[in-house]
């Protein structure tokens, strides 16, 4: 069974880019100080509706960014925790199934949580049982606009969330965006998987498109890699028992590994610096 997509003809057959990277940072403020350092114009984002997550955004010339996602009170992070130590952390995600997504995966601490794809439309995706949604997100800019999208959640961890802006898309992602470090967007990101075959057959039911084979960026691998007009999605999957892996999908579950920036320079950020998140800078 697929994931919902829809082409009999009454909601045209969707389209797919990736939209952004999730990082989760336990303190806005400081995350955005530390990756400044690192040779990023950090542009303010706001507080999302819900009340629960503020980010701050890192736009690329492509389009594409990386968000530093944070609660918004000192508080919350300690209820979270309590709940989390209880087994109760659904009451505090119920009203934002995208926050309950990443605390799924970084209970241990921050760094990449998630990421999205833009799909349009959205509603040639859902309704068919495998994907949640849709739902609406906002925030609130520091300047007072108001930004608002739609957002769908595949049930199959691995897979990335889907989002389709309400109001226009550079209201969301402001454009014009460099960096010092010269960074200029995604080129690529790694999903790492303790279930090889169900996860590229997952992100082939949804895209509905075949994988290329690619040499695995981490040896003793098994990978494949989803083309998305210029930015590829690598499947990988430890072979062994003591695979550099078996760590962090013990500690973090399926999920995305790390992220490749295009970028004027080659350079592996430091990732304590990056709040546990795997960058790197590839020259083009």
């Amino acid at each position: 069974m697929g994931l919902g997509r829809i082409t009999e003809g009454r909601v045209p057959t969707p389209s797919f880019s990736v939209d952004h990277v999730v990082i989760f940072v336990e303190d806005l403020g400081r995350a955005s100080d530390d990756y400044a350092a690192l040779g990023f114009t950090i542009v303010p984002g706001g507080v999302h509706a819900d009340g629960l997550t503020h980010n701050a955004l890192i736009p690329f010339a492509d389009g594409r960014y990386l968000e530093l996602l944070a609660l918004t009170a000192t508080w919350k992070r300690r209820v979270f925790r309590a709940l989390a130590r209880s087994g109760l952390d659904r009451v505090l995600t119920r009203r934002s199934p995208l926050l309950g997504r990443a605390l799924r995966r970084i209970r241990s601490g921050g760094g990449l949580a998630d990421f999205a794809l833009a799909c349009s439309p959205l509603g040639g995706v859902v309704g068919a049982g495998e994907i949640d949604g849709p739902v609406t997100g906002g925030r609130v800019r520091p300047d007072g606009q108001e930004v608002s999208w739609r957002l769908a959640f595949p049930r199959a961890a691995v897979l990335p969330f889907l989002i389709e802006d309400v109001t226009a898309r550079h209201l969301r992602v402001p454009p014009n965006v460099t960096h010092a470090n010269g960074a200029a967007g995604v080129q690529a990101l790694t999903v790492a998987t303790g279930s090889f075959d169900r996860s590229v057959a997952s992100y082939q039911a949804l895209l509905g498109r075949e994988p290329f084979e690619t040499v695995a960026p981490i040896p003793r691998s098994l990978a494949v890699e989803f083309r998305l007009e210029t930015v590829a999605i690598r499947i990988l999957a430890p072979i062994g028992p003591t695979h550099p892996l078996r760590a962090p999908l013990a500690q973090r579950g399926d999920g995305l590994y790390g992220v490749v920036l295009r970028a004027d320079r080659a350079a592996n950020l430091d990732p304590a610096r990056a709040h546990r998140a795997l960058i790197t800078l590839a020259k083009s």
